[in-house]
């Protein structure tokens, strides 16, 4: 059975979403997002992250999160963001690893005092990162806001980042979160590469795949920006789609009407 590693003469799967952090392409959104984070591991405090599904946001976290010395802090991750305001407070107590209180208010007071205590007593600071945050119900976001409040609002022990979909930005325009709108020290949204940078994303993970020679042509390489509107993730199913309908075709280079073929017949799939 034909397999495109072998076809193609790849190392490794060029679009394989398990690709280590360190390898990711260093794309103009995507460094921009970085430079943000390492301004907020100085400062602390809030941080929202934003963008369309597919954008990177999730892997910029992770590139962000394994650049941290694990002797400075200690970085907390979930993406269970449907809880009530109650819930989210013992969620992120049994992250911490801390005994769960029966009072939210006892768990409230446990995790500021791990907070503190983590900074001040043993050096590392807390990173917690709350991922598909654009599910957080309001209630939910307050109770996260009011663990940011130390020494009367003086002092930011902690760092918090809130990444979810766009309609998370859109949310902190509502009055009701003026209070944590307020409180946010850095925003940064994720947009979709231009045509070049989704050119050169393409490229530079054929060649970290081992690829040698040009696969697809430029007019392939137009359509798969304009289909996927530059998404890191919708680029790399349409890419891996291609090459996988190249090689049962017997050819080795991807041209536009191939893209054109695969998004047609994967908009007839979904109807």
């Amino acid at each position: 059975m034909k397999d495109i590693l072998a076809w193609y003469g790849f190392k490794h799967y060029p679009f394989d979403k398990e690709i280590k952090t360190a390898d990711v392409v260093d794309t103009p959104v995507f460094s921009e997002s970085l430079a943000r984070f390492e301004y907020m591991k100085r400062r602390g405090g809030i941080m929202l992250l934003t963008g369309d599904p597919g954008v990177g946001k999730t892997t910029a976290t992770r590139r962000f999160a394994d650049s941290l010395n694990e002797n400075l802090f200690n970085v907390i991750y979930t993406p269970l963001s449907t809880l009530n305001r109650t819930d989210i407070l013992r969620h992120i107590n049994a992250l911490l690893g801390l005994q769960n209180r029966f009072a939210k208010s006892a768990n409230y007071q446990q995790i500021q005092k791990e907070f503190l205590d983590s900074k001040e007593h043993r050096g590392r600071t807390v990173v917690l990162i709350i991922d598909e945050a654009h599910l957080l119900k309001p209630g939910t976001l307050e109770e996260i806001r009011l663990l940011t409040n130390f020494k009367m609002d003086s002092y930011d022990p902690f760092l918090l980042i809130l990444s979810g979909q766009s309609d998370l930005k859109r949310m902190m325009n509502f009055a009701v979160m003026e209070p944590l709108n307020q409180r946010i020290r850095m925003r940064y949204h994720m947009t979709g590469l231009s045509e070049q940078d989704t050119s050169n994303y393409i490229m530079s993970r054929l060649k970290w795949a081992g690829c040698s020679v040009p696969i697809f042509k430029e007019d392939a390489l137009a359509a798969i920006r304009e289909y996927s509107y530059g998404f890191p993730r919708l680029i790399g199913n349409i890419c891996e789609e291609a090459l996988t309908y190249a090689m049962f075709c017997d050819r080795k280079t991807v041209d536009a009407d191939m893209i054109l073929k695969i998004k047609m017949t994967d908009d007839m799939s979904t109807n």
